[in-house]
């Protein structure tokens, strides 16, 4: 299952081994230690969760985090070889423990409530990668194993993204009538797409403004999710302020699904 990220680990640390730096200044090597971070508690993390003793991976999630910290600044070799070192044979144990008893957490498949299937419906007729993304984010949100939401946030964010470029390519959105690129962006926002989509519906200004704003607090939510893990100093401190965040920002989908979807709310 971590065959993969013991691997890069491994390179990781044989890269740091070859210099004799005592700090480690490569941005491309600090970049790959927090690529590698990323990759753990987004790929690996949930799936490791389910046969892992929350007690014992907390402990591999904490070291992630402070790699990923000692990689945002100048920081000594020996600090990244001595955490790298530890996290390759805890996740080395936990692939031992996946393989030996792949079956040692169970988690019960969650009742969706009739709203969640009507959207889980509607998505799959229409993009069934997006259903898929919107399913895997209440199956994490329901896990009573993880330490972390992330995933769960990035799954309806990117249901909801598919959404908008399904209705909303990007050829048509820039070809528009009045169109023009944010300050810094080469691409169409979410929110430039909630527009035009409204927009060609013939919605009026007032209509737009208040879905545009529910884009905001859906970026904002998002954001702030995804820095939880480099802000906060204990993951499993502040683990239910995370799953609340998440639960609001799959509300503020919701809402925006079936509007943008034209879906009738079940009775």
């Amino acid at each position: 299952m971590t065959e993969e990220l013991i691997a890069k680990i491994g390179q990781l640390i044989a890269d740091l081994k070859s210099s004799h730096a005592v700090n480690v200044n490569s941005g491309s090597l600090k970049e790959r230690v927090i690529e590698t971070g990323k990759s753990y508690f987004e790929t690996f993390r949930p799936r490791l969760g389910r046969v892992v003793p929350a007690e014992r991976i907390s402990k591999v999630d904490e070291i992630w985090q402070q790699l990923i910290r000692l990689a945002h600044g100048r920081n000594r070799r020996t600090s990244y070889l001595k955490n790298l070192g530890t996290v390759r044979n805890e996740i080395t144990e936990f692939n031992v423990l996946a393989i030996s008893n792949p079956e040692q957490v169970r988690e019960k498949t969650p009742e969706f409530s009739r709203t969640e299937t009507t959207l889980i419906e509607t998505l799959h007729d229409l993009l069934p990668s997006a259903a898929q993304s919107y399913v895997q984010g209440i199956l994490d949100l329901s896990s009573s194993t993880r330490v972390s939401y992330r995933g769960a946030a990035c799954e309806f964010r990117e249901a909801f993204r598919e959404v908008l470029d399904h209705l909303a390519p990007d050829d048509a959105v820039t070809q528009s009538k009045g169109f023009s690129f944010e300050k810094g962006k080469t691409t169409p926002t979410m929110k430039q797409k909630v527009r035009f989509i409204l927009k060609s519906r013939g919605m009026n200004q007032t209509q737009r403004q208040v879905a545009e704003k529910s884009v905001d607090l859906v970026e904002a939510l998002s954001g702030d999710v995804a820095r939880a893990i480099y802000d906060r100093a204990s993951l499993s401190t502040h683990i239910e302020t995370t799953r609340k965040e998440v639960l609001q920002l799959k509300r503020y989908i919701d809402t925006m699904l079936f509007d943008l979807l034209e879906i009738k709310a079940p009775s």
